[in-house]
């Protein structure tokens, strides 16, 4: 039966420099431990379907994602660890090989489609089928880093924009056209991922440790991390959290969440304003707020991914202020804890309801044997050389 969702490869570059002359041993290692980093970042929602070479071949189905931005972030994340690993891996060695010396040569490139598809078991994966499909994989051809000078990127279908309803995050994208003889033209959005690792090889972090908090709640969620963060994150739902009447988001980063953009969270006429200081999707987010008395509280919400699901603390710091001020915090610390676990215990409610109701879709988590990678990794290599 055909199902609609989201189409995404993750496609490893760079072997013509890769390769030049190197000792395939090595260089089939290096590849099988980025195809593995690849593996262990498609992460709920995505469901791999297969590894065609250097490639991991993923879905989602529609109703997966609560927020196009997750989407958008389970991208920029994978692409940080793919750098991090790519970086250590070349610190690591003292090898001279042109395989380990041209380790800095390899990048990755994301194309995300949405449409339909239909799933078919084969003997050792699911092979997706269909027009749409033929689609994502006629992108791994294109013309992006010759008419872009973009070396590694997310490139997103218009379709996919649409789908996300990311609209305003394209308009830092750049617009390129696709044709082909089978499929005609297709729009493109292209991000550059180079900023993103600048950005966050660089930034600061600012979380609460658990041995500074004045308490620390826990909740555990039978649910992935990228869609339990989805249901903290979206307005609607943090007004479970809150106990508010409303919720919005101002200041938002060109229409997305991150540093510096401000939760508004109404109880009747008054409003409280969370701003976000750390935003590390699928991690923590850490954000301050104010508290009576004229205090300033810092919470960080953190998302552990367990056996079946997602355990997630709540951990608030001891509040900055006055003496006075803060003798009131210690005093109210139980009253303060026990409403925030009210409130993380409904909001568990609601993704339970939801996911057994269907409104929300837990697919089922991926599966890959060190055989099929070795194998991956092997027919690359064997493709590149041929090349």
């Amino acid at each position: 039966m055909a199902e609609r969702g989201y189409l995404v490869i993750a496609d490893i570059t760079g072997y013509t420099a890769f390769l030049s002359g190197s000792e395939l041993d090595h260089a089939e290692d290096s590849l099988k431990d980025l195809i593995g980093l690849l593996i262990d970042q498609t992460k709920s929602p995505l469901v791999i379907s297969r590894l065609e070479g250097d490639a991991v071949i993923s879905y989602a189905p529609e109703a997966s994602f609560l927020q196009g931005q997750t989407m958008v972030e389970i991208i920029e994340t994978t692409y940080v660890e793919f750098r991090a690993a790519r970086q250590r891996m070349r610190l690591n060695t003292t090898c001279t090989c042109n395989a380990c010396q041209n380790i800095p040569n390899l990048d990755l490139k994301f194309f995300v489609h949405h449409g339909t598809y239909v799933l078919q078991n084969m003997a050792n994966y699911t092979e997706l089928v269909g027009n749409d499909v033929n689609v994502a994989h006629r992108l791994l051809k294109n013309r992006i880093k010759e008419e872009t000078g973009i070396m590694a990127y997310a490139a997103f279908t218009e379709t996919a924009v649409d789908a996300l309803g990311i609209h305003e995050f394209v308009e830092e994208m750049q617009e390129h056209i696709e044709e082909f003889p089978d499929v005609g033209e297709v729009k493109l959005y292209v991000e550059n991922l180079e900023p993103i690792w600048q950005r966050e090889s660089k930034r600061r972090r600012v979380f609460v440790k658990p041995d500074e908090a004045l308490y620390v709640t826990e909740t555990e969620i039978p649910a992935e991390p990228p869609l339990v963060w989805d249901y903290f994150t979206k307005p609607e739902y943090r007004m479970v959290l809150a106990g508010s009447d409303s919720m919005e988001i101002t200041d938002k980063n060109v229409g997305r969440m991150d540093e510096g953009a401000v939760y508004v969270c109404a109880h009747g006429d008054a409003e409280t304003l969370q701003v976000v200081l750390d935003w590390r999707p699928f991690e923590y987010y850490t954000y301050e707020m104010p508290a009576p008395a004229g205090l300033t509280i810092t919470i960080t919400t953190r998302f552990i991914p367990i056996e079946g699901g997602t355990r997630v603390l709540e951990i608030c710091a001891k509040p900055q202020g006055s003496i006075v001020a803060r003798n009131v915090a210690k005093l109210g610390s139980g009253k303060f804890k026990a409403e925030s676990q009210r409130g993380a215990h409904a909001l568990r409610e609601i993704i339970m309801k939801e996911l057994d109701s269907g409104k929300t879709v837990r697919p089922e988590a991926s599966s890959v044997s060190p055989d099929e990678v070795s194998e991956a990794a092997q027919a690359s290599l064997a493709e590149a050389g041929a090349d």
